[in-house]
């Protein structure tokens, strides 16, 4: 999910909500500045900033209140949130607000609270994505058994015919490691012999991690396709998970029904066309029509 609104359409709701915080209820007797004798009122500066931005502001806005009222229904709490951040600054090493808030700003963040608010909004979406999903207690005590952690390598190609070339190669006892040096499209771990190292459920698109917890040590997959091309999987080793069954089955039963979830995309456009909006604003009417 990407932010629909700009920098500059964001400075400008924040001069707008400035504006009017300080605002006696007379825009137009109100001066925000004075050039040689010419007066710009607050009125003509709001007119100016919903002119240029308003519908990019609107649009913001009324996403934020959207989601906001799904969050509560869905029960998204600070917490998940927070979970989500803290993850995000293990994986950089960002412990400090000021580092984490430096990595933001390179990825086009201006603030914590922003970045926040999009985390809220891609909960809620895989939510949404997941109701309905059912996820028996056999699928997760066997996802238990799959471990916490696998290392794997894969061949990436771009077509199937390809993948079954490679295959049929590796059931003739050819070397896995030289196959996915010559064949691999991935360029990473192709030049490394198709080894991926060590990853945890949620590294991977939902194909490639399913097949992959699936495997035996030493197994290789049948091709599977993601939206990358096709992948040829091996598993080299897997680590047990250390906490007990119930410890983890709820994290389990979100995963596992995140795997059933429909597409993000999608979900994230229903929301926003079946959401009940009503503009009071003629000159904004057209933004959310129908």
């Amino acid at each position: 999910m990407k932010k629909l609104v700009t920098a500059i359409a964001l400075t400008g709701l924040i001069a707008l909500t400035a504006c009017n915080g300080n605002s006696n209820g007379d825009t137009e007797s109100n001066i925000v500045a004075e050039i040689e004798g010419q007066a710009i009122t607050e009125a003509e500066f709001v007119e100016a900033l919903k002119e240029k931005h308003g519908e990019a502001v609107l649009f913001s806005l009324v996403q934020d209140k959207i989601f906001a009222a799904h969050a509560q229904r869905l029960n998204v709490t600070d917490e998940d949130i927070d979970k989500e951040l803290n993850e995000v600054r293990d994986a950089y090493d960002l412990g400090e607000d000021e580092a984490f808030l430096s990595f933001l700003n390179t990825q086009g963040f201006s603030s914590i609270e922003d970045f926040r608010n999009l985390v809220m909004q891609h909960l809620v979406v895989q939510k949404v994505a997941s109701e309905g999903a059912v996820v028996t207690e056999e699928e997760v005590r066997a996802e238990y058994e799959a471990g916490r952690e696998l290392e794997a390598s894969h061949i990436l190609v771009q077509d199937l015919e390809t993948a079954e070339e490679i295959l049929a190669k590796l059931n003739q006892g050819e070397d896995f490691a030289e196959l996915a040096q010559e064949y691999s499209i991935d360029p990473g771990s192709g030049a490394a012999g198709g080894s991926l190292g060590s990853f945890e459920r949620g590294r991977m698109v939902p194909e490639f991690e399913q097949a992959a917890f699936s495997l035996a040590v030493g197994e290789i997959s049948d091709p599977v396709q993601s939206d990358f091309g096709y992948h040829i999987i091996k598993v080299t080793e897997r680590t047990p998970f250390e906490e007990s069954f119930e410890d983890v089955k709820d994290e389990l039963e979100a995963l596992l029904a995140r795997r059933q979830a429909r597409p993000l995309e999608e979900v994230q456009r229903e929301i926003m066309d079946t959401a009940n909006v009503q503009i009071k604003d003629e000159q904004f009417k057209h933004v959310f029509d129908r």
